[in-house]
């Protein structure tokens, strides 16, 4: 599984995991939603090439995203969430075989 971490274009830190399929975005959120115990902070959005939600977890806010260009996106919403996600990186790679 290829996992990319770096900033997007508003600067947030984001990883990328491209060979996840819409498909699979509701098991993918699960298994990380579990592991770090988030919480739904919004609704889920579903549109015609996209899927989003937003999860907390204590004064962590991050986006749980899928789109057709990047696949499965994880993105800190806030500086101090940045923790937060370089640990949900640290743990992809040591669970590389999730899918």
């Amino acid at each position: 599984m290829k996992i990319i971490k770096n900033r997007d274009a508003s600067k947030r830190l984001k990883i990328s995991v491209p060979d996840i399929s819409a498909n699979y975005y509701n098991k993918f959120v699960k298994k990380i939603a579990t592991e770090f115990n988030l919480k739904e902070h919004n609704k889920l959005t579903v549109g015609f090439d996209e899927i989003f939600q937003d999860y907390y977890h204590q004064d962590y806010i991050i986006g749980l995203e899928w789109d057709i260009w990047c696949g499965f996106i994880i993105v800190s919403k806030n500086k101090n969430s940045e923790k937060l996600v370089n640990e949900i990186f640290d743990w992809l790679h040591l669970n590389n075989n999730l899918m």
